[in-house]
């Protein structure tokens, strides 16, 4: 098998799916997690520029050892492995109504794996609460003392760095942030766009009391940011 720039790696039940999300692109290669040892060879002698799998295959044993092989070949660039994110279905963002080019889609459904994980922190329904990022209102979806997810006008990038503002009393509570995933949504006939941030040395002690106050019941095993 001739691996291509880039091979995702996904759970069987998502694979017809995903494959048509890529159109057919010829530089993905989409492969079913239990074929993963029959491709481990090609992807080893020719590794790609890009290797994205699901969580699940990200923490088992032939995921790590993978993973583990990958980034000791003695490759100028390395491969970057990146991990979906799934929605509270375990499904793929990679399969939302998203309208960014399938490519794009991909990258800005998929995170680092060295940032990937699950979530310790409660995360909060915040009811589309009025906050500002880059200096734009924007809405609040949900909050935790570590990140959030907000729908903003404008379209953010992964790993960028934003300016987050939420307004509270005695004084607005304000942090950066760094987008871990981004897609685009219709809203009202135009184009909004769904995002996940993570914080950079938040006041946890305030955004917990603003969680508490503000927030509606926590979901502990909502989607991570």
């Amino acid at each position: 098998m001739e691996v291509p720039t880039a091979v995702v790696i996904a759970r069987p039940e998502y694979l017809a799916a995903i494959r048509e999300r890529l159109g057919g692109i010829s530089s993905v290669a989409v492969v079913s997690d239990t074929h993963s040892l029959d491709v481990q060879a090609s992807i080893l002698a020719r590794p790609p520029e890009i290797l994205v799998i699901h969580p699940a295959f990200a923490a088992s044993s032939r995921g790590a050892t993978l993973v583990a092989m990958l980034k000791s070949k003695p490759r100028t660039t390395g491969t970057a492995v990146r991990v979906l994110i799934e929605d509270e279905n375990k499904a793929p963002l990679l399969l939302s109504q998203t309208m960014l080019p399938a490519e794009d889609a991909l990258l800005e459904t998929s995170r680092p794996l060295d940032r990937a994980g699950t979530r310790q922190a409660k995360r909060y329904p915040m009811n589309r609460r009025a906050m500002v990022v880059n200096g734009e209102p924007c809405h609040l979806v949900d909050l935790s003392v570590t990140g959030a997810q907000v729908q903003v006008p404008m379209r953010l990038r992964p790993s960028q760095v934003v300016r987050f503002v939420l307004p509270a009393q005695p004084a607005d509570i304000r942090c950066q942030g760094t987008v871990a995933w981004s897609i685009a949504v219709p809203s009202g006939g135009t184009v909004q766009y769904r995002v996940g941030m993570e914080f950079v040395n938040p006041d946890s002690t305030r955004l917990a009391a603003f969680c508490t106050r503000f927030g509606d019941t926590p979901d502990p095993n909502s989607r991570v940011t």
